[in-house]
């Protein structure tokens, strides 16, 4: 009895286990999400029907319309990020990671990643202190780095065998307690940055 009860409970661990998403960095994250360069104009593939196609927990797995044009369609959903090999906490629990594609029909020209709050972490994170080591070319094009409530790094962006991008590092930070936001762009939808400092 005592066999079959663990059984039954190991079995359940490793389901559970499995329904979560795998623990992924945050470069290779905004890699994957990053389009093949092709030398043509492109878009994301919503990966609609493919849950394995990226690291991300969907809410739906179907594209939904918003009526924010900035936005367009979009994806929703959640994923289990480090930084450079750390996990960061929220109390006692892992920093909840939101993902979020956005663009038009045939598929997607944005995406943000963003972190509930946590006294883990910094403000004025930059490229170099976020991705390491790994393989890119960034410049920086503007900055907000001098205000005590957030800022951020807005740099145009080359990861090898992929298309430019321009991404934008930013930060809100209250009472010791700090929020992080990634957001990256392609050359048609940069448009939508916004580059306004917090007051």
């Amino acid at each position: 009895m005592k066999k079959i009860l663990l059984l039954i409970l190991s079995t359940g661990l490793f389901i559970a286990a499995s329904a979560q998403t795998p623990k992924t960095e945050l470069y290779d994250i905004v890699k994957k999400l990053l389009y093949d360069s092709t030398g043509y104009e492109n878009v994301g593939d919503w990966a609609v029907g493919k849950p394995k196609k990226y690291p991300v927990k969907w809410n739906a797995d179907k594209v939904e319309m918003s009526y924010d044009t900035s936005i367009n369609f979009y994806r929703r959903g959640t994923a289990d990020i480090s930084i450079k090999g750390k996990t960061f906490l929220t109390g006692t629990e892992p920093v909840k990671w939101n993902v979020m594609l956005k663009g038009p029909r045939m598929g997607y020209a944005s995406f943000s990643i963003l972190s509930s709050n946590s006294t883990a972490f910094k403000t004025h994170y930059t490229i170099d202190s976020l991705f390491g080591n790994k393989s890119f070319k960034a410049t920086l094009l503007k900055s907000c780095d001098s205000k005590s409530l957030g800022g951020y790094y807005y740099y145009e962006l080359k990861i090898p065998k992929k298309d430019l991008a321009y991404i934008k590092f930013s930060w809100i930070s209250l009472h010791g307690s700090t929020a992080i936001r990634i957001d990256v762009y392609d050359n048609w939808s940069k448009y939508a940055v916004k580059l306004n400092c917090p007051q």
